[in-house]
């Protein structure tokens, strides 16, 4: 971690802010829009947060990550938009592009259909659970975080991370299962 950085943001170097804020702009984002499913809301979630975090940090001590700490920060700037715009956005368009980034190999048409067709069920699946499983899901397959990296940002026990993601991941072949019945 750049402690160096972070000193020089506290002081308010105008640099080392803007570097800040490059360096985390894009992660920030596509956790906003994962979780929101609005391009605009994870815009103005994104300056929130990344405004949020350079405004707290004070009382980042180092405890954890800072990308884990910007997290945290982000995804409860999230929970406010969609508790007080009433979404319930889904993530079909949002996690499809970034399942399209993650592709590595060149795929016949054939397969890419049948691929894309099983993602879709899948985004389906997701978009239908519940806030509190969802959230989970979404840090910890599309966005790679750690069990203990996704407690300290919904700030609940590891436990009970592992339990909503086994409850997910039932739900999802529950789901997935019936749909190829």
């Amino acid at each position: 971690m750049d402690y160096q950085l972070i000193e020089l943001c506290r002081v308010g170097d105008s640099s080392a802010i803007e570097h800040f804020v490059q360096t985390y702009e894009k992660d920030v984002y596509r956790l906003a829009l994962s979780i929101l499913d609005d391009s605009t809301e994870a815009e103005d979630a994104t300056q929130d947060s990344l405004l949020a975090a350079l405004r707290s940090l004070d009382s980042f001590r180092g405890a954890s990550n800072l990308r884990t700490w910007l997290y945290s920060i982000t995804v409860n700037i999230c929970r406010t938009r969609l508790q007080r715009h009433k979404k319930r956005a889904g993530l079909i368009e949002v996690l499809g592009g970034i399942l399209q980034i993650h592709k590595t190999r060149q795929e016949s048409v054939e397969e890419r259909a049948v691929q894309d067709e099983s993602k879709e069920g899948l985004l389906r699946a997701i978009h239908r659970m519940d806030e509190k499983h969802r959230i989970p899901i979404v840090l910890r397959y599309y966005h790679d975080l750690s069990v203990p990296e996704i407690a300290t940002i919904l700030q609940i026990p590891e436990g009970t991370v592992h339990s909503r993601l086994n409850n997910a991941r039932r739900q999802l072949h529950d789901v997935l299962k019936e749909g190829f019945s």
